[in-house]
């Protein structure tokens, strides 16, 4: 019978634990969902080279990513089977088609050899019908250079170089072209 005095008690603090939840779930998710505008600007700042690292490219053959330098970067890092990342993947290609010209993009698949193979990652891209250039990260050394601890993950480079801003997570298709804008000011 003393058991049931705290049923109430009980009750009313479960509830509140679900409120301060769904509150901060709410906050969080407008803050880091797909299309929040998290994009870290480093324009400001004092130019911080991008850390340069070797990757695999369509043909199988070793490329840098310094070798890219000399008109602006976009470098994504992604893997097929990361929602986030499909989810992006979209606006990727109609961003290449428009501005392929001006900007390298280095769409990088983190190839880890099991779960993602270039088999798999080429077998994606023509279901899928994306043209936009593809590498392939199978040491990991873009991954480490650039401490990718969560996907998708997009830097955007100067020609020079430098590192002009980056987003972790998924962008919009209004933060990407936002983004490349600013890089082509």
């Amino acid at each position: 019978m003393r058991n049931l005095k705290f049923v109430p008690l009980m009750a009313l603090a479960f509830i509140a634990l679900l409120s301060v939840t769904g509150i901060a779930y709410r906050r969080l998710s407008a803050q880091y969902g797909p299309g929040a505008s998290t994009v870290a600007d480093t324009a400001e700042a004092v130019p911080t080279a991008a850390p340069d690292f070797a990757m695999l490219n369509a043909d199988g053959e070793t490329v840098r990513l310094s070798d890219f330098f000399g008109k602006p970067v976009v470098l994504n890092f992604w893997a097929t089977w990361c929602p986030p990342c499909r989810e992006e993947l979209p606006y990727f290609q109609e961003a290449y088609a428009e501005y392929g010209d001006r900007v390298s993009f280095l769409m990088t698949n983190l190839t880890d050899g099991q779960q993602e193979t270039p088999d798999i990652v080429r077998s994606f891209l023509t279901e899928q019908g994306y043209l936009f250039p593809v590498c392939y990260d199978t040491e990991m050394e873009g991954a480490y250079a650039y401490n990718v601890t969560a996907i998708p993950a997009t830097y955007f480079l100067n020609a020079d170089g430098t590192l002009h801003s980056y987003q972790i997570g998924a962008l919009s298709r209004e933060l990407l072209y936002d983004q490349l804008e600013k890089l082509l000011e």
